[in-house]
């Protein structure tokens, strides 16, 4: 049978994250991939769409294929990493939450134990692309940003000084990395769980930015089109949207925060105004979540006029 004590952390169970036990388990409480999104380093999630889905404003999406792939070959990558290392006693992970914090919350893919003692954990993962997405060589902590950002985060609710990660790269190879505890590292990552659960509570939204997840978490936010309703864009936004669409350097990201910050003002309106030109429309995408559009002859409409003091920032 299973301890209920794990290190510094207390065992709650094991949910799926996207099961409606463990939404409840999670609102109000930051995991190791929920404290990458608020530190704006998870290439997944951003700060406004992770303050969404703690304030229950839109739901988790559905899991990817390769989520589901990850979650297949979970077990053989702990099966693996557990004939390296018969030292240890290797089991798999669950949800955990940390003694004193409360909104710490842990769920590792493994935990290893020596005399029955917790030493160290594990986490396993997959990357088709591993030499161009941050894995530097095996036996160092040359891990993504967002994955130490999470094992510091576990390492922290249990404990102990030092976790493991596993690779399945894109050649079928086992690769094993080694990171270290570090109370610096840990003590950032607290200070902004405790903020970002503050801002939840004070209902502070964060501010809009260009992270795909936040342009998705607005189209989720408003999931209907008023097709009678038209709001006239204040002429800081109409200009960031002329610039972000048409200026000749304007990058992706640029535009997609001008998109954010757009469709969020429309809220559930069909057309967005100003200065008698059309420049936008939110209209339905093949999967039912409503997009903002730029007008197609916005090319046509010259710059909005600006105060002197914004024109030179909006450009």
């Amino acid at each position: 049978m299973l301890t209920q004590m794990a290190g510094t952390a207390r065992r709650l169970g094991r949910y799926r994250p996207d099961s409606r036990r463990g939404r409840r388990i999670r609102r109000g409480r930051l995991g190791g991939s929920s404290i990458a999104a608020v530190i704006g380093k998870s290439p997944w999630s951003s700060p406004y769409s992770e303050w969404a889905l703690q304030k229950g404003l839109v739901q988790p999406d559905p899991t990817t294929a390769s989520q589901s792939r990850g979650n297949y070959l979970e077990p053989a990558l702990l099966k693996w990493y557990a004939d390296q290392h018969p030292e240890f006693r290797v089991r798999r992970g669950g949800t955990y939450v940390n003694v004193d914090r409360d909104y710490h919350l842990a769920s590792p893919d493994g935990l290893c134990f020596r005399d029955g003692v917790l030493v160290e954990g594990v986490e396993a993962k997959t990357d088709a692309d591993a030499d161009g997405s941050g894995w530097g060589r095996p036996g160092t902590d040359e891990v993504p940003i967002y994955y130490r950002v999470q094992v510091v985060w576990y390492m922290d609710a249990f404990g102990v000084k030092r976790w493991r990660v596993v690779l399945l790269d894109g050649r079928l190879q086992f690769r094993e990395y080694v990171v270290e505890y570090d109370p610096a590292e840990a003590q950032v990552l607290r200070d902004a769980a405790e903020d970002f659960l503050a801002s939840v509570f004070w209902d502070e939204m964060p501010e809009l930015d260009e992270h795909p997840a936040t342009y998705a978490t607005v189209r989720k936010l408003h999931p209907k089109i008023d097709r009678d309703a038209t709001v006239q864009l204040p002429a800081e936004l109409a200009a960031e949207l002329h610039a972000a669409v048409l200026g000749m350097d304007a990058a992706e990201s640029r535009k997609r925060l001008a998109l954010s910050k757009v469709g969020a003002f429309m809220g559930t309106a069909r057309r967005a105004m100003h200065g008698g030109y059309d420049y936008a429309l939110r209209q339905l995408s093949s999967k039912g979540l409503p997009y903002v559009k730029p007008d197609n002859k916005l090319d046509q409409v010259p710059p909005p006029d600006l105060p002197d003091d914004t024109t030179e920032e909006a450009a």
